[in-house]
């Protein structure tokens, strides 16, 4: 792992010009000072021969003039994730060469998607009020600028065109909600310049559509990634799918929740999948998959529910380990960058224990005495560290997720069943 002791040249260049962007940002573009002004004026300057390179100058010329035209930081946006477009594919260059995998493909498989018509009126609000923000600053944010967005809000999430932004709008505007005042809390710079930029690109560009293919095959499940807020949550379950040919994929659960369900409680979202998917996890073994879509960018989406398969051995499969297929350009962000590889105990690299959920069984002492690993190498903090999915020690070996399905059974109340009951009656009662 000697050749990612550091990120390959560019990377910390880039990532200072978006935090210098990002800066303005937070600080407000109505009242940019100097150090603002020439942080604009550098990003302007990497961006010089390039296709973006006269529109980004009229849009700082007119921020400087105070015209602050919804155009204008739509470009800026642009800007912003070009820049952590390339670092991210210099960083995968940088990874696959390290691990002999072949090199990514230099293009995206599917062009972007066309904005549906229908959708406008609510796209052109958003650009609107994400405009609004970048002009007050989001350290300046006051509750009469963000929380009249929830009705446009309530829109995007009624449009299944148009879930991913909503998805990621969600937890942005329940964020900005909880920070007001912010003047005198951090402020999340770049998670909030990531979230601003990739919400103001969606409102004039939607994210294509993979495609896909029918699949049936063996799964052998590595463990699980788990990331989830008050609204949304997003469990990745990694695997090795052998269909004729054996290849890495993802398997997501996606859904949004209320802040009541949490916990092993958040797989009631996923029934009827959910059980043999936890089942497999806490037993180590595989699952049968049949009539599910195999997607282009790498997503395994059952149709059915899995069957539970036969014993299995997360190593016995390591050397059968691939990379995921790379996102389209408008989806690429160093933050994404999840390489599934095995490595020895004594690997060296940093560890991403903070990625992992709440009372994980892989805790940090196991994950030091783990004679192998299988993990997702991802860059954070400036340079490369594992997210660890699944250890082996002298005795046997332990994945992330494989005591879900027993804290399940615990459960005594169910949230979700509660609510659902609840809303009948209330549902009833109107009717």
């Amino acid at each position: 792992m000697n050749q990612l002791a550091s990120p390959p040249p560019g990377v910390a260049e880039s990532l200072s010009l978006v935090a210098g962007f990002d800066d303005a940002l937070v600080h407000g573009f109505a009242r940019l000072g100097d150090e603002q002004r020439a942080g604009l004026a550098s990003l302007a300057s990497v961006f010089a021969g390039t296709p973006l390179g006269p529109s980004l100058i009229d849009a700082i010329d007119a921020v400087e003039r105070s015209e602050f035209l919804a155009r204008s930081f739509l470009t800026l946006a642009a800007a912003r994730v070009a820049l952590l477009g390339a670092a991210h594919d210099a960083l995968t260059a940088q990874l696959r060469q390290s691990l002999d995998r072949p090199a990514a493909e230099s293009d995206p498989l599917e062009l972007p998607s066309a904005t549906p018509s229908r959708s406008a009126a609510a796209l052109s609000s958003t650009q609107h009020w994400l405009t609004e923000l970048a002009i007050a600053g989001l350290r300046n944010l006051e509750e009469s600028t963000v929380v009249p967005f929830e009705s446009t809000l309530e829109l995007i999430q009624d449009d299944p065109d148009l879930i991913g932004l909503a998805t990621l709008l969600v937890g942005f505007s329940k964020e900005l909600v909880r920070s007001i005042p912010g003047s005198s809390k951090v402020i999340p710079a770049m998670r909030w310049g990531d979230l601003w930029s990739g919400a103001m690109i969606r409102t004039q560009e939607l994210p294509p559509t993979p495609t896909f293919r029918p699949a049936s095959g063996l799964l052998t499940p590595l463990g699980l990634d788990i990331q989830a807020h008050e609204n949304f949550v997003c469990a990745i379950l990694y695997g090795v799918f052998d269909d004729g040919e054996p290849r890495t994929v993802r398997m997501p659960f996606n859904g949004y929740k209320v802040d009541v369900v949490s916990g092993p409680e958040i797989w009631d979202l996923f029934e009827p999948t959910a059980e043999p998917v936890l089942s497999a996890l806490a037993s180590g073994r595989s699952l049968q998959i049949a009539g599910a879509e195999l997607r282009s960018n790498g997503d395994l989406i059952p149709r059915s529910s899995p069957e539970l398969g036969g014993k299995s051995d997360p190593f016995a499969v390591a050397d059968r380990l691939t990379s995921l297929p790379s996102p389209p350009a408008l989806l690429r962000h160093p933050v994404h960058l999840a390489e599934v590889v095995r490595l020895p105990g004594d690997h060296g690299l940093p560890l991403a224990l903070e990625r992992l959920p709440t009372n994980s069984e892989l805790t940090a002492g196991a994950v030091a005495d783990a004679s192998d690993l299988i993990g997702l190498l991802r860059f954070d903090q400036g340079g490369w560290r594992v997210q660890p999915l699944c250890i082996r020690d002298k005795k046997s070996f332990h994945m992330s997720g494989e005591s879900l399905a027993g804290l399940r059974k615990k459960l005594k109340d169910r949230p979700l069943e509660i609510l659902k009951e609840r809303a009948g009656r209330l549902l009833r009662a109107k009717s």
